[in-house]
């Protein structure tokens, strides 16, 4: 009962236009008080939930996304994936992808990616002549490798909502994001041979070029390099990385000397603006979670759902349905924060692995910001570039087709996603 007046009175809230933090905080006070609880209860859980060690981190990711995008670092890694890929079918299309795997071994985040990197991709594909669709459509979609190969923000919240160890996410999100990008490149492909959009004609390779945009950009590069060694040698944990991550970003950036002090101050207002949102969606979200948990929630579903089925692929499907639902209606984080504690018992019920849980969870969430009516990276593309929602939408629609036979592969095959943390 409680459960249900919960989930009742967010979804109503959220349809009136209260924005998502406070209509997690309105639901979560009147299920308390529907159900009796002492609602000073809320404020210890969350501070409980943002006092968690491992969300430090998160703080320094933002951080150094913001410098990398303010201080030429980005820029230089675009400048040397164009030089690597550019003569392929669909030349800056594929860049973009390979640009947000890089990249994604230092932000951590695909809303940095989008409104970063995505500004400038775009831009680039737009002088040169690419279809103005396809080019948002594909930013988008390859922004959501920022989340999945390491270090991620994401993989960090969920680790601590699953009590598993940041580390081994971030080692089981390697390959599957490497399976992604090749999918999206394999869709570029496609869409370039095609012939119906418009796509210049693949320029010559030039290793020349390679070299020079190379050590152009050899600090930028060494980023992520350093990043991912120092996290798998075992000499810094998860959530020092994002230290280094800055250090690293501010060096970088000092020896490129392109970052003013009135950028470096908009990147430090633009962090504490960010975190201080994401924070307020962790602390919230433990008090639904302890709300939900203390309700007995998850279990009663768990049983109510095996009791239609325990056939794991029917599950499997059901989860992800379910799932890729709440995306339409909710940001990543929040989705993350109400169906981890929601869907664990299930998961251990039907003896899944939760790294590979994490994985494939992740990515589902991530399709949730390219899904309307809430959508937040639709949003984001339609505001840098300056295109309605609507078209924004319409234009991403194939890109449906690659993430899909993503999300399918990682449910499907855990290999994907548990080999390698089961050998480093």
């Amino acid at each position: 009962m409680i459960g249900t007046i919960l989930i009742l009175v967010f979804l109503g809230i959220l349809t009136l236009g209260v924005p998502i933090s406070m209509s997690m905080g309105i639901s979560s006070a009147i299920s308390m008080w529907f159900g009796n609880y002492n609602l000073s209860q809320i404020v210890v859980l969350v501070q409980k939930g943002i006092s968690n060690y491992a969300l430090i981190s998160i703080v320094y990711f933002v951080f150094a996304a913001n410098i990398m995008n303010a201080g030429g670092i980005t820029r230089r890694i675009f400048n040397f994936c164009e030089s690597l890929v550019g003569w392929m079918y669909g030349g800056l299309a594929q860049v973009n992808v390979l640009a947000s795997v890089v990249f994604a071994g230092i932000s951590g985040s695909s809303s940095a990616d989008a409104a970063g990197l995505g500004l400038m991709e775009i831009t680039a594909m737009k002088e040169k002549g690419y279809d103005l669709g396809w080019s948002t459509s594909i930013t988008l979609a390859s922004s959501l490798l920022g989340p999945i190969i390491p270090p991620s923000i994401a993989f960090i919240t969920y680790a601590m909502l699953a009590e598993v160890s940041a580390r081994d996410m971030f080692i089981a999100g390697i390959i599957p994001g490497i399976a992604i990008a090749i999918i999206l490149m394999i869709m570029n492909n496609v869409i370039a041979r095609s012939g119906k959009k418009a796509c210049p004609a693949p320029t010559p390779f030039k290793p020349r070029e390679v070299l020079r945009t190379f050590k152009d950009g050899f600090f930028a590069l060494l980023a992520p390099a350093i990043l991912l060694a120092s996290i798998f040698s075992g000499v810094i944990t998860a959530s020092e990385s994002g230290v280094i991550a800055v250090i690293y970003s501010l060096f970088a950036a000092a020896i490129y000397k392109e970052l003013t002090w009135k950028n470096f101050v908009k990147s430090l207002y633009d962090t504490m603006i960010t975190s201080s949102i994401i924070m307020l969606l962790v602390g919230f979200g433990t008090v639904i979670g302890w709300v939900l948990t203390i309700e007995r929630i998850p279990q009663a579903m768990t049983a109510y759902i095996l009791s239609i089925t325990n056939n794991k692929i029917i599950l499997l499907l059901l989860i992800n349905l379910l799932l890729l639902i709440m995306g339409c209606f909710l940001d990543n984080t929040t989705m993350r924060l109400i169906s981890v504690p929601l869907l664990l018992p299930l998961i251990d019920t039907l003896g899944i692995s939760r790294i590979h849980f994490g994985v494939f969870h992740t990515l589902n969430c991530l399709i949730g910001t390219c899904t309307p009516p809430v959508g937040v990276g639709l949003m984001i593309m339609a505001t840098i570039t300056q295109q309605k929602f609507a078209k924004v939408v319409r234009d991403f629609i194939p890109f449906y087709i690659p993430l899909i036979v993503s999300l399918i592969m990682l449910t499907f095959l855990p290999q994907i996603s548990t080999w390698l943390p089961s050998i480093v």
